[in-house]
């Protein structure tokens, strides 16, 4: 019984949502990027290293929305497409580098959302 009351005290304790679509910085601004590797950002990347995550259902539903909080904050904090711009051309490249040896050696992650 009392684990049940916690689970359900614990809906009404909300993180909040990686909505704030601000594409001030973001890579679009400063580069040109081909419609395939963009589609492919969109579907692969965006949700945990942009500004504008499109949650699942589930993540209206705690304590997955803790994790799920807790991974784009930490992918975010790794990689931010929305803030790329904001970075010196040193550090921009070495993203760009570090993400193309991620790709081919097959380290991405796809949590699916």
């Amino acid at each position: 019984m009392a684990l049940a009351l916690i689970l359900i005290v614990i809906q009404f304790i909300r993180p909040e949502k990686n909505t704030s679509g601000n594409d001030t910085f973001a890579i679009q601004t400063n580069y040109t990027i081909p419609n395939d590797v963009e589609n492919i950002l969109q579907v692969s990347c965006y949700d945990c290293h942009s500004n504008t995550t499109e949650y699942p259902w589930y993540s209206n539903v705690q304590p997955v929305a803790w994790f799920l909080a807790d991974h784009v904050k930490d992918g975010k904090k790794h990689l931010n497409f929305s803030e790329f711009t904001k970075s010196s051309l040193f550090v921009q490249y070495h993203k760009l580098e570090k993400t193309k040896e991620m790709v081919e050696e097959k380290e991405i992650i796809d949590y699916g959302f």
